[in-house]
């Protein structure tokens, strides 16, 4: 596209002006980005951004936010023998004492046992107040006592012949002996040591410094951590040391998330590279293409360093699908640039002519597809929303600085002759396959048998949305997955948020569950919970089970206590101070603010913390997993307190597949109305744009086959991208059957219509569809399963996408035109 007789053309200086001040604003927006992305942009490793925004999952999010961040870390010892285990626990310990990141550690279940066997009540549930209630019999008094003779017989027991003399029937060690729990699941042995595997596993739990969710604790404790395990291994060459918890899996998620955006922002850029230079045969259109498209990805991760989040571990993906999709710009642009030389045009009027002639389309197409992506907007999935926009702006960002910069240096770099025209050998067979009305009835009767076969219901399964959460790889979720077998335990747990505006409250809301899950224990219904309730019950509880304690008339028990002392051959001068409590039981209650400060304090954290100056009180429950019997300990919990919320990974599931459902018939509407205004903007003709979007039906229809047939997953992280391949793929559509209408213009008819849009336009599309296939398989070699997936399904909708076009446009050409013809 030449100048135009008359134009006004500036002068000289005033466009020498322009250009500098271009320039100028290209550097400083240039440099402003770099420093952003190096100063502010950072991957948040919270996986709630993961979560949607049902009541359930939200909920999920918030206590992930909330107690995620300070939750305690568990260090698994295992060696050959239970001497070495014991010996190399004892000096990680001991290593980990003297580091600055460690708040506190336990090695063994707190020693909750009381001097006053009156209280024993105060932190009994139902069963444990049954068991006290039995101890205060005659019967029940001389087991109790035969079991504490045996211990002050056993080796080593003079350190408890004081608090045994307090409490000779053990009453406080009731709530406690029968399961001593820690973490949901993780079960200490009779000694109070967490131990498993006849002592060659042992467990050190660790309060680390900070949040996990803030990098620079993370990584102190995690380097802390590595070097104690050195020094407890030197010590202990067969022990293994391994460690699981908050900060861990931050650090490693953190770790990984950062190795995927380097990796496949690389990839995109190298493979991206390669599709260029294999589609123009000129290794120098890099030097015209890549600097921009580095520029245009940098203020889009510019942008991206103004997320108050961070980061997240999907949005990671931007990189090389902004990568990927960028170079379509420059493919068109310097294609241009070369045919305006092809014409005799000098470098600088080619360069001129490339902007003018494609600045329409391309910009056009650039943002068809970033309103597309930003369609994810809509998405109930923070990760999703900030993937969608980010692809979404970047894709306009890099066409605008290719449109700005690539044919100035393109025009440096073709000063001398133009390579010649090629024409692809393909391009007459693939005529050929659509070349006649019967073909190209066939052609559409093949493709859209694809769309029939998947209305019939031959889709993608429906896969696991956790496994792209939570990544079975990362080395501490192993860890976790280990301590399950050795110790107890399933994953799966369900948490039972209790919230309101006072500890004391929501502490009492969450007593109330717990009441009610006590008895489910003793029955089979589920297999445990860990509940404040058992450590740091409200006041109000404390009251209560301090009344059911009365209704015994300890008192009232003092002669049985003394008779069953002389019985059983104890001192009951020695004993005198138990004897004395039954006579004036205590009436002291423990607030939990008192509570904090003592060596649970680490216990009360796990389940009570705050958010906005309210409280949450935080049940963990382990379900069977058997539908009935979730259904009865559901039912438990609603009836103990309706307003409390069961959360937790099996909700997060379900809450996931609803979001798929409510989700996708929306993005995929805005997509397609996107879609259908850019098409009939750059087309014009309602039938071109039947024919467009008929390849974008079949497209996704042989998608979601494809996805059936290879097995893969099927779920919100990588179906909602479908959508968004709408504007990334119409590309294709939408070029060739402009270039068959301009083909109409310059009058040609018939074939030569159909041949000289794929001369024209095939390799071109072909380029830029093998150009967004590398951004989307640079993400293949990612560890995050959530972008492998999403990978695989862009790898294989934009090539199925590039084929539709090839197929259909050519077809719908040759069918409009017969019936226009009549022939």
């Amino acid at each position: 596209m030449t100048p135009m007789a008359g134009e006004h053309v500036p002068s000289s200086r005033r466009a020498s002006a322009r250009t500098v001040l271009g320039r100028l604003l290209l550097v400083a927006l240039t440099a402003l980005s770099f420093w952003l992305t190096a100063s502010r942009l950072h991957i948040s490793t919270d996986l709630s951004l993961l979560f949607p925004g049902q009541r359930e999952s939200a909920a999920l999010g918030r206590f992930s936010r909330v107690f995620g961040g300070g939750d305690g870390s568990v260090i698994l010892v295992r060696a050959p023998t239970a001497e070495d285990a014991r010996g190399a626990a004892r000096a990680m310990t001991a290593a980990l004492k003297k580091k600055g990141s460690v708040e506190r550690i336990l090695d063994e279940s707190p020693d909750l046992s009381l001097v006053d066997p009156t209280l024993a009540w105060l932190y009994a549930g139902p069963t444990a107040r049954a068991a006290l209630r039995d101890a205060l019999t005659p019967s029940g008094m001389r087991a109790r006592l035969a079991g504490t003779k045996t211990l002050l017989l056993a080796p080593g027991s003079t350190d408890a012949e004081t608090w045994l003399a307090k409490d000779p029937l053990r009453l406080a060690m009731i709530p406690w002996e029968a399961k001593r729990e820690l973490a949901a699941g993780v079960v200490a042995s009779a000694d109070g040591s967490f131990q498993a595997d006849g002592g060659k596993a042992q467990l050190i739990v660790v309060q680390p410094k900070g949040s996990a969710f803030n990098s620079a604790s993370a990584a102190a404790f995690m380097d802390d951590f590595d070097d104690a395990s050195r020094s407890a291994r030197a010590l202990f060459p067969g022990a293994t040391i391994e460690v699981t918890g908050g900060h861990a899996i931050s650090r490693a998620t953190e770790a990984m998330f950062k190795r995927d955006l380097a990796l496949s922002s690389t990839l995109s850029l190298v493979f991206a590279s390669l599709m260029f230079v294999v589609t123009f045969r000129r290794a120098r259109a890099l030097i015209a293409v890549l600097p921009p498209l580095i520029v245009g990805t940098l203020w889009t991760t510019g942008l991206a360093a103004f997320l108050p989040n961070g980061l997240s571990g999907v949005a990671v993906a931007f990189t090389a699908v902004v990568v990927g999709v960028g170079v379509d710009t420059g493919v068109h642009v310097y294609a241009a640039l070369l045919e305006g030389r092809r014409r005799g045009l000098p470098p600088l009027l080619a360069a001129r002519y490339a902007r003018q002639s494609t600045w329409r389309p391309t910009l056009l197409a650039a943002v068809a597809a970033g309103l597309a992506f930003a369609s994810l907007a809509l998405s109930s999935l923070g990760a999703l929303q900030q993937l969608g926009v980010l692809c979404g702006v970047g894709e306009f960002l890099t066409a605008v600085a290719i449109l700005w910069m690539t044919p100035e240096i393109g025009a440096f770099l073709e000063r001398g002759a133009p390579p010649p025209v090629r024409t692809p050998a393909w391009t007459a067979s693939l005529l050929a396959l659509t070349g006649t009305r019967g073909r190209s009835l066939v052609a559409f009767a093949v493709s859209f048998a694809i769309v029939l076969v998947v209305a019939l219901g031959f889709g993608p399964k429906t896969g696991d949305a956790i496994v792209a959460i939570h990544p079975r790889g990362l080395a501490p979720l192993m860890s976790q997955e280990t301590i399950y077998q050795l110790f107890g335990g399933r994953p799966g747990q369900w948490i039972v948020i209790a919230e309101d505006d006072a500890d004391e409250r929501a502490a009492a809301r969450a007593d109330r569950v717990a009441e009610a899950l006590d008895p489910l224990v003793r029955d089979g219904t589920i297999d445990g919970f860990d509940a404040l309730a058992g450590y740091a019950p409200a006041v109000s509880t404390q009251t209560a089970r301090l009344a059911a304690r009365d209704q015994l008339d300890l008192a009232a028990h003092r002669k049985d206590l003394e008779a069953a002392l002389v019985e059983a051959g104890f001192d009951t001068t020695a004993c005198a101070p138990a004897l004395s409590a039954f006579a004036s039981p205590t009436e002291r209650t423990l607030p939990i603010s008192a509570e904090r400060a003592s060596s649970i304090g680490w216990l009360i954290s796990r389940h009570l913390r705050h958010d906005g100056g309210r409280s949450m009180a935080v049940t963990y429950v382990r379900p069977k997993g058997d539908p009935k019997s979730d259904a009865r300990a559901l039912e438990a919990i609603a009836h103990a307190d309706p307003d409390t919320i069961v959360t937790g990974y099996p909700y997060l599931e379900v809450a996931l597949r609803e979001s798929l459902a409510h989700d996708l018939p929306r993005i995929a509407l805005l997509a397609s109305v996107v879609v259908a205004i850019a098409l009939r903007t750059m087309l014009g003709r309602m039938l071109d744009v039947a024919i467009a979007l008929s390849t974008i039906v079949v497209e996704i229809a042989a998608v979601a086959v494809l996805m059936r047939l290879f097995h893969v997953r099927w779920h919100v992280y990588d179906a909602l991208v479908l959508p968004v391949l709408v504007g990334v793929t119409i590309d294709e559509s939408m070029f060739l059957l402009h270039a068959a209408r301009q083909a109409e213009r310059d009058g040609k008819t018939g074939d030569a219509v159909v041949l000289g849009a794929l001369v024209e336009q095939g390799p071109l599309v072909v380029a830029t569809a093998l150009t967004t296939t590398a951004g989307f398989a640079a993400l293949l070699f990612c560890r995050f399963d959530g972008l492998f997936d999403l990978g695989a399904v862009g790898v294989l909708g934009v090539l199925l996408g590039l084929v539709a076009a090839l197929v259909i446009v050519p077809a719908g050409l040759v069918l409009a035109r017969k019936r226009t013809t009549g022939g």
